[in-house]
């Protein structure tokens, strides 16, 4: 399962719903439920990210900011010398 980066979700959530349980009814799922998705453990269902998508008149590019942003690995380079 590829993993997403949702700090931009976690933004939008804090702005429009407050908190995490307000946006977890709004999806009709458990607070837990939603963790699991924010930790890529549970994919966000194409329902759900629609939901979000009507209710707020997202654009594409919004929509996929939101739930398809790609997690980027860091990787630590050793230095020799």
């Amino acid at each position: 399962m590829a993993e997403f980066d949702y700090s931009y979700l976690r933004g939008f959530i804090k702005e429009h719903f407050g908190t995490n349980q307000k946006f977890a009814d709004f999806l009709g799922i458990g607070v837990t439920a939603l963790y699991d998705r924010l930790k890529n453990t549970v994919s966000f269902k194409t329902s759900e990210a629609r939901a979000v998508g009507e209710r707020f008149n997202l654009s594409a590019e919004d929509m996929e900011r939101l739930f398809f942003t790609n997690k980027v690995r860091k990787i630590e380079h050793n230095k020799k010398g």
